[in-house]
This record gives C-alpha cells, structure tokens and sequence, in this order.
C-alpha cells in the first residue's frame, strides 16, 4: 500500500511520526513531500537549504522512506504563496503516487506553515477526487493554539530508537532539554502518550476522515 507524509519544513515528518514511519515502511511504500525548504527565515547562510535537504535524505534512508518530494516554498512565508498553487502541487503529487493513506501536520499548531498545509492537504484529499481513503494528522511537540486530541495511538516502542537516530540527522535542530525539539523532551513526549495507552512508548495521531469500503 502506497502511504503519503506531507511535512510543511524537513524534520517535521521525524518529530512528528518517524518512529511510525519506520514501522509501516516494513509492509508499505512511504513518500515524503516537503513543502518548504525550512530554512531560509532562520538562516542567511543558502547553504543550509542544502544542509538540511541532505539531513532530510539521510533520515528518509534510515526509516524506510523510499520517495521524497521537495517542492522548496520559502520557509515560514507559505501565507504569500497563492493557497490554489500549493493545493494543485499536493493534487499531482496525490495523482501520481496514489497514496491509500495520507498523514498531515496538526491543524492547531502555532506555527503558519503547519496550518496552511493541512488546510490544502484537506483540499487535496477530497474523497471524490483522490484515492485517498483515510486522512490523519500527527503530533508536533510543543505549544499549540489548542491541545492534541488524540484519538489513535500506535506503539512504537520497538521503532523508537530509529526515531532519535533520524532527527540526530538534522544536527541544527537539536535543542538542549527543555526544549520541546531536545532528544529528552521527545522521548518524554513518546513515554507520555504510551502511558496514555497503556504502552512504554508511542506516537499520536488524529483522525480526520476515514471512508470504509
């Protein structure tokens, strides 16, 4: 089964569910898109575009992702981009993988990007014009506009350590504890949600839609 990840900057897709990728690229074909190039508000320097693409590429080989599309949107700027433009890009990338299953940044994040690529996500996914036959979105740790609800729990305790092992890919985002991007606050956040379920560790998603056959 075809599964697409849609991460609005690079990193996303591994703090928000690499343990989970890693877990279901055993038995299905992953493809990441990411929207932005993630660095290019944070940085002068252009080269770290490149870093963090390569830091990208490097934690897609170790959980199992086997295509990855950049489509390089300005980093923290995604509100100036035409909504149409982004949602027609998601569209092809839709059509052309046909993904069953498709995952998306939370709609309640305080950051921008996340926002507006779940609203186009919700666009390009429409039931009646996509393959797509569940929709869900995961966690991003730190503060929200308002709290993750989650209603689906995958355990995770077994694919963990590919989880830190992918985000120690991205050397410029690691922040000291308490930091919610720390290695010690994501692997409390892990622990938080197992104990939630009844599990050592796990990852958190919501379900957005869901259309049985």
């Amino acid at each position: 089964m075809n599964i697409l990840v849609v991460s609005a900057h690079p990193d996303d897709e591994v703090l928000g569910m690499g343990a989970t990728i890693k877990k279901l690229s055993k038995a299905n074909k992953i493809c990441l898109c990411v929207v932005s190039e993630g660095a290019s508000s944070q940085y002068s320097d252009k080269k770290m575009i490149k870093v963090r693409r390569d830091a990208c590429k490097k934690a897609s080989k170790i959980l199992g992702i086997s295509d990855i599309v950049f489509l390089d949107y300005p980093d923290m700027r995604l509100d100036t981009i035409p909504h149409l433009e982004i949602n027609k890009e998601l569209e092809k990338i839709i059509k052309k993988f046909k993904p069953k299953i498709v995952y998306s940044p939370p709609s309640h994040d305080l950051n921008k990007d996340h926002q507006l690529v779940f609203d186009s996500i919700l666009v390009a996914t429409r039931p009646f014009s996509s393959s797509v036959k569940q929709l869900l979105s995961y966690e991003f740790p730190g503060p929200a506009k308002q709290p993750f609800r989650p209603t689906i729990y995958q355990n995770i305790e077994k694919e963990f350590s590919y989880k830190l092992k992918a985000f120690k890919m991205y050397k410029s985002e690691i922040m000291k504890f308490p930091h919610p991007r720390s290695l010690m606050a994501i692997e409390n956040l892990a622990i938080q949600r197992g104990v939630e379920s009844g599990l050592k560790k796990a990852e958190a998603f919501q379900l957005i839609r869901s259309i049985e056959e």
